[in-house]
């Protein structure tokens, strides 16, 4: 299985399959603030003949209105498919504990189709998922998830969480306000310092 990456918002009770995802096989990391990007993975053969398809890849374009998936059917068909940011449950995370004793934690976006869940990061290191999390959630505007070993999903951040924010008052338009008569908003002139008053009489000259 070969991952390949390019640059280019509490609900308990629903059951995910628990397992490792099938792209989890080779570290991967999107860089959340350089969309688009591009990730593609190899599926597994379930049968004699996918494994005689010469592509069982598929491809993600992802950016911030959503993703678009590009597959080969079984039939041999191109399969291209646009997936909103609203189509994914939110941005998931997981962690497995490998045969070596090491963890792997992956983040996605989560689709109820498995198979339409785009991967997004899989590290060893905890805080490179954990700060690209956040980043993720933010730019799509969708729920931080967490996905247990038993398969059930938490949210820790809900899109109300990321998105509230006190809104500010709307401006009052002028015609709201009490009209004043032209003649008054007129600017009066202004005197400055004292004021001197100068009285003379007329000089007439008499011959």
């Amino acid at each position: 299985m070969v991952v390949k990456s390019t640059a280019c918002g509490t609900t308990r009770g629903t059951t995910e399959a628990a397992q490792k995802p099938k792209w989890a096989g080779e570290a991967i990391r999107l860089d959340p603030y350089a969309l688009p990007q591009k990730v593609s993975y190899d599926r597994p053969a379930l049968s004699a003949r996918e494994t005689s398809l010469e592509s069982r890849g598929v491809e993600f374009t992802l950016d911030r209105s959503g993703a678009v998936m590009k597959r080969v059917l079984d039939c041999g068909l191109p399969l291209s498919m646009a997936l909103p940011a609203r189509a994914f449950k939110g941005v998931a995370a997981r962690a497995f504990e490998n045969e070596d004793g090491t963890n792997t934690v992956t983040l996605e976006l989560l689709h109820a189709d498995e198979d339409l869940s785009v991967p997004l990061c899989v590290s060893e290191h905890v805080e490179d998922v954990a700060a690209d999390w956040h980043s993720w959630s933010s730019n799509l505007g969708l729920p931080m998830l967490l996905i247990d070993e038993a398969g059930m999903i938490q949210v820790v951040k809900s899109t109300q969480s990321l998105t509230s924010r006190s809104s500010k008052p709307r401006r009052r338009r002028k015609s709201s306000l009490n009209p004043r008569p032209l003649f008054l908003r007129r600017r009066k002139m202004g005197m400055i310092g004292p004021v001197e008053r100068i009285s003379a009489e007329e000089i007439i000259a008499r011959t």
